[in-house]
């Protein structure tokens, strides 16, 4: 049985939900002028899908509300000192969600903490921006006071009789009060990226309520603007004149796209031969022996694999404050060009936030292991990786072209775990990794057998790289650069085959894709063609505390310069540098995800 403080929370919340609606209903007429290009089917949806979201607001907000109603306490000065908490709160959440129909304007995405580290040219119009726009806040304190007198007379307390049901009740409440700010039961709690999934930044931003991206930022650690330069416009310029952008390759219009991202593959288990089918296939591609991923977990490499973006933050950037910026990707503009964009990985929904991600920014659809089904599980991850290959072969061949496949595997992932058939047909090696690398390579091979006879094999653009290294065992690869070595090969129709010895990076990746499927997109200054005439570099914020840029025969980080043979692993000593380039991409990235203006 329910207390009655406990009721009166319940009524206040639903309330509280007729406002939250209300409140989105102002952000869309308030940027009628940005709204009025999408569908009504789309807009519909943004509002279905914000309920979710207003839910947890509402409920990270009053989280202090519910915990007092286990205080059933009738006392006049207590129950005065609640209603001022409640009210107090969410004036507070209504003032920053209607002071950010305006900031919006400023800030290109939902209000969040970094606002108030934010750079002198904002800050330098916050004094117009309050004598223009006064009447916001003014209306957002004038509704927190209509809501006193709403909440004071529609919302009383009746006395009476409590017993222990009613602590269950209280504790009940809890739990779905828990289920409600995570966003339901499904494998991971929602975050700022889940409001993204109709794939267009607008869109995101009408589902997003601005008290719930703000409360979710805050554990988020903002950065402060960087000033190598005088400028941003100065360090693009360094950039610019540093790097190669031109268009390297004729490539083959409209031509298919498959993306293969290998989970856990370090060039070393390529080079010592527990990967033979990658060693074949080298020989029947562009093979790039001097590629970096740009982080060192799986959840980074999507962002610089899809969009250009190196992992430069001490957390993922799709975890980050910068989460809800405006970013253009390869899927959206192949999208935008006319593909159809399928992303598949075995592993349960939710995973790493890749179906957040990959639906936000240009996929249609994302397959996971529950579309697949139980069969062939491999008790920790998801769908070994041979059966789900095969799956997705027969998945691939049902897209319309022109497509874009993305395909992530997983069972070289730890515990690397591979079926027991298959057990001891795989060297072991010296590390626990090595007879799963064995596994997925077969599983490669076999992919590929399936697919070599379909009509699109032969349009499409293959992109086989791996999303970062793991246990490693030899000194040319345990070193800075070394722990960032994974193979990179290209195959398609007009690849010249052999190898290149330019250094790459996942960045580049994307507008390498652009550039031979003749798709022109923004893209940022970190992303520049893997078949550019660039000499190339590679962009790494090694373990969170050192950046580096690695070059045909350098490593530079902000002070010094060390020379590095690709071949042996070796860094010589150190000399003092002044690390120009670096620094220039570093304040051309910083400031660009603090303005929210990264591009090129």
């Amino acid at each position: 049985m329910l207390t009655s403080h406990q009721i009166r929370f319940l009524k206040r919340i639903l309330f509280l939900l007729f406002v939250y609606s209300l409140l989105r209903v102002g952000f869309f007429f308030y940027h009628l002028n940005i709204y009025k290009q999408f569908l009504i089917e789309e807009l519909l949806q943004s509002f279905l899908l914000g309920i979710r979201f207003d839910i947890a607001a509402i409920l990270l907000v009053n989280a202090v509300p519910l915990l007092l109603t286990f205080i059933t306490n009738f006392n006049h000065k207590f129950l005065t000192f609640e209603r001022a908490v409640f009210i107090f709160l969410n004036t507070a959440a209504f003032i920053v969600a209607i002071d950010d129909y305006e900031l919006f304007l400023f800030l290109g995405k939902r209000l969040s903490f970094d606002f108030f580290v934010i750079t002198d040219d904002i800050l330098a119009q916050l004094p117009q921006i309050l004598l223009n726009y006064w009447f916001l806040p003014l209306g957002a304190i004038l509704l927190g006071v209509f809501f006193y007198y709403f909440d004071k007379n529609f919302f009383p307390l009746k006395i009476k009789k409590h017993t222990w049901f009613s602590y269950l009740s209280g504790v009940l409440l809890l739990g779905l009060a828990f289920i409600g700010i995570r966003g339901g039961l499904q494998h991971k709690s929602i975050n700022i990226q889940s409001a993204f999934v109709q794939g267009k930044n607008e869109l995101g931003h009408l589902v997003l309520n601005t008290p719930y991206h703000f409360l979710r930022t805050l554990k988020n650690k903002p950065m402060k603007a960087l000033s190598y330069f005088r400028s941003d416009d100065e360090a693009k310029n360094v950039i610019l004149n540093e790097r190669d952008f031109r268009e390297g390759i004729k490539g083959t219009s409209k031509a298919n796209v498959v993306l293969i991202i290998l989970e856990s593959f370090s060039s070393e288990y390529v080079e010592k031969g527990y990967a033979p089918f990658l060693q074949q296939l080298k020989s029947e591609a562009l093979f790039f022996p001097r590629h970096l991923a740009n982080g060192r977990r799986s959840i980074e490499v999507l962002p610089s694999i899809l969009c250009g973006l190196p992992s430069l933050l001490e957390e993922p950037l799709s975890k980050s404050i910068y989460s809800g910026n405006k970013f253009t990707c390869l899927p959206s503009i192949l999208k935008d060009a006319g593909y159809t964009n399928y992303f598949f990985h075995a592993g349960s929904r939710g995973t790493m936030g890749f179906e957040s991600y990959t639906l936000a920014n240009g996929f249609h659809r994302y397959f996971s292991r529950e579309d697949f089904g139980n069969d062939h599980y491999d008790g920790t991850w998801g769908i070994y990786d041979l059966p789900y290959l095969q799956y997705v072969a027969g998945q691939i061949s049902k897209m319309p072209e022109p497509f874009m496949a993305g395909i992530f595997t997983l069972s070289s992932h730890q515990p690397y775990s591979i079926p027991e058939e298959f057990k001891g047909k795989f060297p072991k090696g010296n590390l626990e990794i090595h007879e799963s690398i064995g596994y997925v390579d077969f599983a490669l091979r076999k992919f590929f057998e399936t697919i070599k006879n379909e009509p699109w094999f032969h349009k499409t653009l293959f992109v086989i790289t791996s999303d970062h290294t793991q246990k490693l065992e030899s000194a040319k690869f345990m070193n800075l650069v070394g722990r960032y070595r994974v193979p990179l090969l290209i195959m398609g129709p007009g690849v010249l085959k052999g190898e290149s010895h330019k250094v790459t990076q996942h960045s580049d990746i994307p507008r390498g894709v652009l550039d031979f499927v003749e798709v022109q997109g923004e893209l940022p200054a970190t992303s520049v063609s893997i078949f550019g005439n660039d000499d190339g570099a590679a962009l790494n914020f090694a373990d969170g505390s050192t950046f580096f840029l690695a070059t045909d025969n350098k490593v530079q980080t902000l002070d010094q310069e060390f020379s590095y043979n690709w071949e042996t692993g070796e860094i010589g000593k150190g000399e003092a540098h002044q690390g120009v380039l670096l620094k220039a991409y570093l304040q051309y990235f910083m400031n660009g995800l603090i303005n929210n203006n990264l591009s090129l």
